[in-house]
């Protein structure tokens, strides 16, 4: 069975640079990417703008809740992810959600895609609810790369879409520590989820980690619980491998809607090099 995978990257990336990475991606048979949001770095919509003007590739934004996306959802089909935990996340992601309530009943016809991208069963019951009362089609991007994890965080609900989303790269790879680094992130995102798998010595561990710290500079800390964590982290929480390993991972997420590969995949020369070996693999 088919599967089409997307790509997403934030970076601090000039506009010549964004155009030339474009390009391989629509060379490599990819047909939509998601620009995302990072502090310092240049807004999605501006990438996307870029994006549109090189190449024919559907572009999506990932975005912050601390934003208003009226204007935004109706260009670009728009994800908004919580960047954080706890109460104050999910209201503030709730309350960007009910902003689309201020569109006219013709101006929401306008509103592209709306995803809401989260590691909770709370926050995606939540979002759920919050797309009923929009009459919004509902549609989660969960930070999870693995079938279960993804079938548990969605609940049985009748999402329109699930499209997975998580850090991907082709091994060996110079970026692997890059990689290590997200799947921390991912790996200390939900106590909920980790006790529920299993993970909650994982978690704790994890949370101990100044991992904000790690993405600010870019640079893996070298610690005992890295190194004691460090397959389960490859194996459970990113797609990464051969193609071939990757390929395979990808083709169990088959029941859903797609995949988004995750930093750092897009920054790897190599993973870009074989990008278009992956998408044929998948699509055979």
């Amino acid at each position: 069975m088919r599967i089409e995978v997307n790509v997403n990257w934030s970076d601090r990336f000039g506009e010549e640079d964004i155009a030339e990475l474009a390009q391989a991606v629509e060379k490599a048979g990819v047909k939509k990417v998601w620009a995302g949001e990072l502090e310092l770095f240049r807004k999605p919509e501006e990438v996307a703008g870029v994006v549109e003007e090189y190449t024919s590739l559907e572009t999506g934004l990932i975005v912050r809740p601390a934003r208003s996306i009226e204007k935004l959802a109706k260009k670009y089909d728009v994800c908004l992810i919580p960047g954080g935990k706890g109460l104050a996340s999910l209201n503030s992601t709730l309350r960007c959600l009910s902003g689309l309530s201020r569109l006219s009943h013709f101006e929401m016809r306008d509103v592209k895609k709306i995803y809401v991208g989260c590691s909770g069963r709370i926050m995606a019951k939540k979002a759920f609810e919050a797309f009923e009362t929009l009459k919004i089609a509902p549609r989660i991007m969960p930070n999870y790369v693995k079938a279960e994890f993804v079938e548990w965080i969605a609940q049985n609900l009748e999402w329109e879409e699930i499209l997975p989303i998580g850090p991907s790269l082709v091994l060996p790879s110079k970026m692997k520590d890059e990689l290590l680094i997200a799947a921390l992130l991912v790996a200390g995102s939900n106590r909920s989820f980790a006790e529920n798998f299993g993970f909650g010595e994982l978690y704790r561990d994890v949370t101990s980690l100044d991992v904000k710290k790690m993405i600010a500079e870019s640079k893996l800390e070298k610690n005992e619980v890295v190194e004691r964590y460090e397959r389960i982290l490859l194996d459970n929480f990113t797609v990464s491998g051969s193609v071939e390993e990757i390929a395979e991972k990808i083709r169990l997420l088959t029941r859903f809607d797609g995949f988004v590969l995750a930093d750092p995949f897009f920054r790897d020369p190599k993973s870009l090099k074989l990008l278009k070996k992956l998408v044929v693999m998948l699509r055979t």
